[in-house]
């Protein structure tokens, strides 16, 4: 299936201050639609082909810098704390100290509602600091698998200290910031449709010095075959316009016959134009397309 798989990596960011803070408090900030990403790629593939994608979220952290709030204490952690007593010294730092929630968010298409998936609580450490989302917020595995019509969104969520922007110390509110920054991985498996070719149609053209259409755009071709009947060297290109035919075209000589399996299997499904330089010549078509 290797063979016969598209595959694309990206990423996405965006900054959260003062200034837009208050807009994703009460309409949440889509940080990934996964149809849009997926669309980007399967746009582009030929029709013929049925396919299957798979959306991974590889990476997702966030950068924190939040001033405005009364600094909170590191937890103190020693090497004989279970993981269950680590919980609880953080929890307790976590109720006793200013704090505000990052609200992750998911949904499938965009007529449903967002569903709270993790909060992780932000308080101030005294600098900048990074926080994973992926595990173990999201997930406890390295990657987070995404369905295609799923979105992943961002909020904030206020526990009676306010959010970022909005901590007791005023004079520090324009710096809080945070920076969320994700890769993501598409996938698309690819499988051959098995159809049959059928309305075969052929047509016989006289082409002249101005780029004429051969054949308009079908986008679900299955063979295409060309003929140069005349005696003077046809140039033909692909594309919405006659241009190609000039600026970048093949050059077919007089007797030349096109068709797949002479130019690598290739079957044009754009709409195809031809000229010549002078003079004309006939041009036989025959394509068949795909039910």
């Amino acid at each position: 299936m290797a063979e016969n798989r598209l595959s694309e990596t990206d990423t996405f960011s965006f900054e959260i201050n003062q200034s837009n803070v208050s807009d994703y408090a009460s309409n949440p900030l889509t940080l990934w639609n996964i149809s849009d990403a997926i669309t980007a790629i399967s746009a582009h593939i030929d029709p013929r082909w049925l396919w299957r994608a798979n959306a991974f979220l590889e990476s997702l952290t966030a950068s924190v810098w939040c001033p405005s709030f009364t600094r909170s204490p590191y937890p103190e952690f020693y090497p004989e704390d279970s993981a269950a007593e680590r919980a609880a010294k953080l929890m307790k730092l976590e109720s006793n100290h200013p704090k505000f929630g990052l609200q992750l968010l998911r949904r499938k298409g965009s007529l449903n509602p967002w569903v709270e998936a993790a909060c992780p609580v932000i308080q101030n450490r005294g600098r900048r600091f990074y926080v994973p989302l992926i595990n173990p917020y999201l997930t406890a595995n390295e990657v987070k698998i995404f369905g295609v019509d799923d979105q992943l969104g961002l909020s904030f969520k206020d526990y009676g200290n306010g959010i970022l922007g909005g901590g007791s110390i005023s004079a520090n509110r324009g710096y809080d910031t945070i920076y969320i920054e994700g890769e993501y991985r598409v996938e698309l498996d690819l499988i051959l449709m098995a159809k049959r070719p059928a309305n075969t149609l052929m047509n016989t053209i006289t082409v002249g010095p101005n780029p004429i259409l051969i054949a308009p755009a079908n986008p679900n071709r299955a063979y295409f075959e060309i003929q140069n009947q005349g005696e003077t060297q046809l140039l033909w290109g692909l594309g919405a316009s006659g241009n190609n035919a000039t600026t970048h075209p093949f050059r077919m000589p007089p007797g030349q016959i096109y068709y797949p399996g002479n130019v690598s299997g290739f079957i044009p499904t754009d709409a195809i134009w031809g000229k010549v330089v002078e003079g004309s010549t006939t041009v036989l078509i025959m394509e068949s397309s795909y039910t």
